[in-house]
């Protein structure tokens, strides 16, 4: 059962992600003939991620007017950012890490 649920989540969750953000990265990273063109596929990607992706591939990448190759800051945001999220987690359950300050001492109601 495990390894099934884990193929779907590869399948389902995984894989389109990554897809997403390779063409997210190549419409950033790459120009455009006009800067209009690259900002509405860069909301088109935000806005409609599995719409967007598709006709990103099929119409997006033929107006690029630079190739520049983005699968190394793919690969960098996949393998480095979950590492991040889970140091940031372990820091914020030992208390090192916290966003709400403790409020100061004579502002604290003693019960």
């Amino acid at each position: 059962m495990a390894l099934i649920m884990l193929l779907m989540f590869i399948a389902v969750i995984a894989l389109p992600s990554v897809v997403w953000l390779y063409a997210l990265a190549d419409a950033i990273r790459n120009d455009f003939q006009y800067v209009s063109t690259k900002i509405i596929w860069i909301v088109a990607l935000c806005s409609f991620p599995p719409l967007g992706t598709v006709l990103y591939y099929l119409v997006g990448r033929n107006q690029r007017t630079t190739y520049y190759p983005v699968g190394r800051l793919v690969a960098l945001c996949i393998f480095i950012l979950p590492v991040l999220l889970v140091l940031a987690y372990i820091l914020f359950s030992l208390g090192h890490l916290t966003f709400i300050p403790e409020p100061p001492k004579a502002l604290q109601i003693q019960i």
